[in-house]
Order: C-alpha cells, then sequence, then structure tokens
C-alpha cells in the first residue's frame, strides 16, 4: 500500500483565528450589549469564529456584577445633564463611557480556554498602543487594567460564556475625565482617570488610535483580521449573514 510514512509527514499548521471587524462609529451601550449576547451565541455554536467590534459609546454609567449604589458619587454631571446608569452583564464594579474613549468588544473564543492569559493580552494590546504613542503603560497586580503611574487609563470588563467572551476593553484616548467625577471607579475611591490627550497635550485622532489597536491586537493574539468595515450596529448581524438570529434576549 502507498502513501506518507509516519516518518515523512508533517503536521500541519494551524490557520490563525480570522476575525471580521467592524467600526461602529458612536453608538449606544445597551443594545450593543444585547448584540454581544445574539453574536456570543453564534460564536459558541459554531456559526460564526469570531468578530471584534471597535466603538465609542454615548455617555453612560455602566455597573457590573459587583456593583452597588456605593459606587455612584452624589456628584451632578459636567453640564448639569444626567448621565444614564445602566445595568451591565459584564463583571466588575462601575465605569463610565463617553465619546472619545476607544471601545474594544472581541466577541470571540477565549484563547487556549486561559482566561487569565486572555486578560493578560488585551492589557498588553493597550499597553503597545500608548508605547506607539510615547506613553509608558503597565499593569497592577490584582487590578486588571493599564494604569500609568497611579491613574488608569484602560479598563477591562468581561462577559463570558461556554468560553466565548464578548466586552473587552476601555481606552481614554480624549474622553472628557470630568465625567469620571460622577463615579467611584472601579471601586477605588482614590483613583484617578487619565487619558492620552492629557498625557501628550496634544489632539488625538481616533482613526489613528484604532489601527494601531488592531496592529497590536494582531500581534499579541495572532489573529487575522479582515479589512475593517464602517457600519451601524444594527447592520452587524446581516453583514455577518446572521439576520436570522434570534432577537430580543434569547437564552444562552
Amino acid at each position: 500500500m502507498q502513501g506518507v510514512s509516519h516518518n515523512s509527514a508533517r503536521p500541519l499548521k494551524a490557520s490563525p483565528p480570522r476575525f471580521a471587524v467592524f467600526d461602529l462609529g458612536l453608538a449606544p451601550y445597551l443594545p450593543l450589549q444585547e448584540l454581544q449576547g445574539r453574536l456570543r451565541a453564534a460564536v459558541g455554536d459554531g456559526r460564526l469564529p469570531g468578530v471584534l467590534l471597535l466603538l465609542e459609546h454615548e455617555p453612560v454609567v455602566t455597573l457590573g456584577s459587583r456593583a452597588g449604589p456605593h459606587d455612584l458619587r452624589d456628584r451632578p454631571a459636567p453640564g448639569g445633564g444626567a448621565i444614564p446608569v445602566v445595568t451591565s452583564e459584564r463583571g466588575g464594579q462601575a465605569t463610565l463611557h463617553a465619546p472619545g474613549q476607544l471601545i474594544s468588544y472581541p466577541v470571540v473564543p477565549i484563547p487556549g480556554r486561559d482566561l487569565g492569559d486572555y486578560v493578560r493580552g488585551l492589557e498588553e494590546a493597550n499597553i503597545l498602543v500608548l508605547a506607539g504613542l510615547g506613553i509608558h503603560g503597565e499593569r497592577r497586580q490584582g487590578r486588571p487594567g493599564v494604569y500609568v503611574g497611579a491613574d488608569k487609563i484602560s479598563s477591562i470588563g468581561l462577559r463570558c460564556q461556554r468560553w466565548v467572551s464578548s466586552h473587552g476593553t476601555s481606552l481614554n484616548v480624549s474622553v472628557d475625565l470630568s465625567l469620571f467625577e460622577t463615579i467611584v471607579s472601579c471601586g477605588e475611591p482614590q483613583l484617578h482617570q487619565t487619558s492620552v490627550e492629557q498625557l501628550t497635550s496634544a489632539p488625538v485622532g481616533m482613526a489613528g488610535v484604532k489601527e494601531m489597536y488592531l496592529q497590536a491586537v494582531t500581534q499579541v493574539f495572532g489573529w487575522e483580521l479582515l479589512p475593517i468595515r464602517c457600519v451601524s450596529f444594527y447592520q452587524v448581524e446581516t453583514e455577518l449573514g446572521l439576520e436570522a438570529l434570534p432577537r430580543g434576549g434569547a437564552a444562552l
């Protein structure tokens, strides 16, 4: 019987995961949370390899699974307008999202099913972005995210089911830092937030930061990313061929 012998056979190298990338511009929080739940189900069912969503959020305070009323400060929002407060399915405590903050939501299988390593990879991606902007970011033991000195510049909050991760990271690029005065960030009353713009004293283009971020996650995780597409959040499932997915918060 002819064939390739075991000695001469070479193991096939697995191809890197190949994910679609969408730039959603400015988007509301709760519809994005619901969208991630449906995408998470599609990845868990094998109907989708994964997807990376980049966006900025409309102003909102989100309360994670460990948050409570003590995480909200009795201070008026700058400008006098109330900032909506919503419950988030992610872990963690209170955080704030607003324009000028790069949000990255990778809805992907957790690499190697090692959640700790995945969190460190997400931190490393933002550390690489900051390094490219001349800023030294670092980790803090027991506190997920990225810090510059004593101040926080990037936060991480995840929702994981069936070894599929959603939600992700925020990076303060040019966000109005006074908005953070309405919350206790990440459960730390003395914690202050900083931003790329504050540290560099110069305008920073979000488009350029997004490109740097895509390069960073490719370097860290070895993902193969498809060309970025700019769409509205309600178009994502159609673009992925998943328009038949059930809506309305189906159980996962």
